[in-house]
């Protein structure tokens, strides 16, 4: 829910349908939930990075077939479908893990390079 950006009153629905309706959250609770979901991601997105000597850079566009898709961002008023781009390390012992996320409107260079600038940026 908090990805997708639903209303705090829809959170309330959903919660309520997933678990009962018994359950009681205020639009309060909620609203501060997703600060602290916020910053943490603000944390991560920001961290710094250490050596990984192995980067493999992808893209990620909703199928034409799934209308609607998860890749689309509102852009002076109207869905636009985007890119997703994703930046995967491998660490010296092996592990991958994700170095960065970034949605922009196009795979374009101009889009790669701030991405890959960011992550430079963080080591």
């Amino acid at each position: 829910m908090y990805v997708q950006g639903v209303s705090t009153r829809k959170v309330i629905t959903v919660l309520q349908s997933l678990l009962g309706p018994e359950v009681s959250i205020s639009s309060t609770q909620v609203s501060r939930a997703a600060e602290q979901l916020d910053a943490g991601l603000s944390a991560w997105r920001e961290r710094p990075l250490d050596e990984t000597p192995y980067v493999f850079l992808d893209a990620r566009y909703a199928p034409k077939e799934v209308p609607l898709g998860d890749e689309r961002v509102r852009e002076a008023g109207r869905l636009v479908d985007c890119a997703v781009l994703v930046a995967v390390g491998i660490t010296r012992d092996g592990h991958r893990r994700v170095l960065g996320v970034s949605v922009a409107l196009s795979e374009a260079e101009v889009h790669w390079r701030a991405f890959l600038d960011s992550l430079i940026r963080r080591g």
